[in-house]
């Protein structure tokens, strides 16, 4: 019986996404999305230092999410784990490991120690999920890249103790940046990226009385910014009487964590 997660995220943004959640004896990565080496680097900047990941979970197919799971998996000699129509796309692209297993958005399994529950979510890769992954009582929710918290989502991730959610977009900075219309079209669209005010609006649904930790994940550099991600998080969860929930700013060029989270007595 464990009495506690880790959970740390080892860089998030469109240059590279990757979270790794342990229970003091085996860890589990949710994406790859940087080389190997600087994978490595990054666990090796994690105080205290997770076991190495015994497997891997990926969200979806985008480069920022995969980009190192073939050979990391592979070095290590570990399975990764993705939904069907995500391997299938992966696969032809030799983008997989040598062990893999495939899994339909919504059913759940096991890993390593770990309970995994998925579900789909709304994002324009080819078959995107997001987990909720649970040990000995204790749930982190992931959900990142994702155009909107629909209600499957909402279903998801309300009962747990540590989320782990994107906030990506600011529309005003997103509107005023240097991107195609196009892309900004894409951005802000149902199956696009989630932006601040909508994530504020999803927390009273998400936050459960168990709930200890918010993380937030996969802001843009160019179209948000960190401490308006902060401050207007900050004021939701006061507005909700929440100030015993931990709050967290991933960025792209560091670890943030590990935070520890211990099972709701």
């Amino acid at each position: 019986m464990h009495d506690f997660l880790h959970i740390a995220i080892l860089g998030s943004g469109s240059d590279g996404n990757a979270i790794v959640v342990s229970n003091g004896e085996r860890a589990l990565m949710i994406d790859a999305g940087f080389s190997c080496r600087e994978i490595m680097s990054r666990l090796a900047r994690l105080t205290p230092a997770p076991p190495l990941p015994a497997a891997a979970l990926l969200t979806h197919d985008h480069t920022d999410h995969v980009r190192g799971c073939r050979v990391f998996c592979d070095r290590l000699g570990i399975p990764a784990a993705a939904s069907c129509r995500t391997a299938e796309y992966l696969r032809a692209r030799n983008q997989l490991p040598r062990r893999y297993s495939e899994f339909q958005p919504g059913t759940r399994f096991g890993m390593v120690g770990f309970d995994i529950s998925t579900f789909p979510v709304p994002h324009d890769a080819m078959d995107p999920v997001g987990f909720v992954v649970s040990c000995d009582g204790i749930s982190v929710g992931i959900a990142t890249d994702l155009g909107e918290i629909d209600d499957t989502t909402e279903n998801f991730l309300r009962d747990c103790d540590a989320l782990v959610l994107e906030s990506n977009y600011d529309p005003g900075l997103l509107r005023d940046s240097s991107r195609p219309l196009r892309l900004k079209r894409r951005i802000a669209g149902r199956r696009g990226h989630l932006e601040n005010a909508a994530l504020c609006d999803a927390l009273p649904h998400l936050l459960a009385p168990r709930t200890k930790l918010l993380m937030l994940i996969h802001v843009s550099r160019e179209c948000n910014d960190p401490e308006l991600v902060r401050s207007m998080v900050r004021e939701k969860l006061d507005e909700m009487g929440r100030a015993d929930v931990i709050l967290s700013v991933a960025g792209q060029d560091a670890p943030a964590g590990p935070f520890k989270i211990e099972r709701a007595s």
